[in-house]
């Protein structure tokens, strides 16, 4: 009858063998699975960058900006007249277009 107990021992560390070897192997597949994704990223990163570098360069900044020029020596390149029309105060302003008259509708 002890042999029976020792069959019965084996069963029980032939299973508790199979069961670690189940979770180890589990385990191992996590861990390719993390794998598999952090290279993934790595390759997206690697073509993204590779974009970059192989991209066009940006265009040359304007002629215009290379050289300070005074507000005298620019012309509207549209009318061919200066840019600043004369030395009066409001002449100079920017910010309001230039009107002869006012208009409001309605007022004569």
């Amino acid at each position: 009858m002890c042999g029976g107990g020792a069959k019965k021992q084996q069963q029980q560390q032939a299973q508790a063998a199979a069961q670690a070897q189940e979770q180890s192997l589990a385990l191992q597949r996590e861990q390719m699975e993390v794998q598999r994704q952090q290279m993934e990223v790595q390759q997206a990163q690697y073509r993204e960058q590779l974009a970059i570098s192989n991209a066009p360069p940006p265009p040359a900044p304007n002629e215009g900006a290379m050289a300070a020029k005074s507000a005298i020596e620019s012309v509207d390149a549209a009318t061919g007249q200066s840019i600043r029309a004369g030395m009066g105060r409001r002449k100079l302003r920017t910010d309001v277009p230039q009107m002869s008259t006012l208009a409001i509708p309605g007022a004569a």
